[in-house]
Formats: structure tokens, sequence, C-alpha cells
């Protein structure tokens, strides 16, 4: 089963490294649920599917987006203006938002604090953080949407 993971992973990354690893995490996965497995087939369709699952969670925790033609490239010399004219609009946006927000969402976003640790501090359920950070950055992307930001 090992090559064909490591194939498939390989399409996915392009990196025979990060196969290796999706490959060993997706036996190891295989491994723990072995006396649920049937047969051989079904473990290396569970296998496959795992080692897809794999691919894609990694993709999207690195958000890796390939530039594209359709992609807008700034020169140079506009590139760390825009990079500040951005920078202050957010702050603009983020000062819009409610006492409560604008703390829970500095804490989260500039801070990189989990949500636990803020729950913690702030005496506060961790759903309750959770949705109040997740409707300030709803909030935070509709004023920047407006801007012209996004």
């Amino acid at each position: 089963m090992r090559p064909r993971l490591l194939s498939l992973a390989r399409q996915f990354s392009g990196s025979s490294e990060q196969a290796d690893d999706v490959a060993q995490e997706a036996l190891l996965r295989l491994w723990l649920l072995r006396h649920r497995v049937a047969d051989e087939q079904q473990a290396e369709a569970l296998c496959v599917r795992m080692a897809k699952n794999i691919c894609v969670s990694e993709w999207r925790r690195q958000k890796t987006v390939a530039p594209t033609a359709a992609t807008p490239v700034l020169a140079e010399e506009m590139q760390p203006l825009a990079t500040e004219e951005n920078a202050r609009m957010l702050q603009l946006a983020i000062g819009t938002l409610p006492p409560q927000e604008q703390r829970l969402f500095r804490m989260r976003q500039e801070l990189q604090m989990d949500i636990g640790q803020i729950a913690a501090i702030t005496g506060l359920l961790p759903r309750s953080v959770s949705a109040i950070v997740s409707a300030a950055r709803k909030k935070i992307i509709t004023l920047l949407k407006k801007g012209g930001i996004l």
C-alpha cells in the first residue's frame, strides 16, 4: 500500500518528504483501526481515503494558493505602500468593533492566543469566545470588502 500512498501524496504536495509523512500518517491511522477492517480491499480503500484527507487538511493548514495569471501583481515599489494601507484599513475596521469584540479579536489574531487561553483569561465559555471572535471577523471582512481591500 505504501507505494500507492506515496504516489497519491506526491500528486497532492509535489514533495517527496511531505508525501512520505502523509503515507506514514495514513498507515499509522490504519494500524489504529485494524480491528475494524474486514479485509485487504477495505483496508486499502480506507487508507487511500485517509491519505487524501490528510493531504487536503495539510493544504488547508498551509493555505497555499498557487498564483494564477488572473492574480494581480503590484509593482515592487507599490507593495510596501499597499501593505501599509491595508494594515491601516484593518486597524480602522478593528476600531469600529464593540470593545469586547475588539479585545477578543486582538487576543486571538494579534497575540495568537488560542480559544482556551482567551476563555481562561476572560472567564467566558470557549464556545462564547469562538462565537464572538467569529462575529468580529465577519464584521471586519464586511468592512474591508466595502473599503475595497478584499
